[in-house]
């Protein structure tokens, strides 16, 4: 089981990709949250989002195995929305 750490990170992204700073010490796990539908990256160092990059569906969320320094990208898919990046404790 998960706990929200309490950090969160928000990525406002458009027709060209944003990044989010780096991913805290010691955290493992995330959960992305888009208003709309977009498509991420997650690296280390940053790799831009392209729409070939992982879809992620609009108001549904995703945890994802990070490790720590780890940057998140976002491109939109059709409309301009937020990633919000919540970091997860074991």
């Amino acid at each position: 089981m998960y706990r929200l750490s309490g950090v969160v990170k928000k990525v406002d992204y458009t027709a060209t990709a944003a990044n989010s700073s780096a991913i805290s010490d010691h955290v493992r796990f995330i959960r992305v949250y888009a208003t709309t539908d977009c498509f991420i990256t997650i690296n280390n160092p940053a790799v831009t989002a392209t729409t070939a990059a992982t879809p992620i569906a609009a108001k549904d969320y995703e945890v994802f195995k990070v490790t720590e320094g780890q940057i998140v990208s976002a491109i939109r898919a059709a409309s301009d929305g937020s990633l919000y990046i919540s970091e997860l404790t074991e």
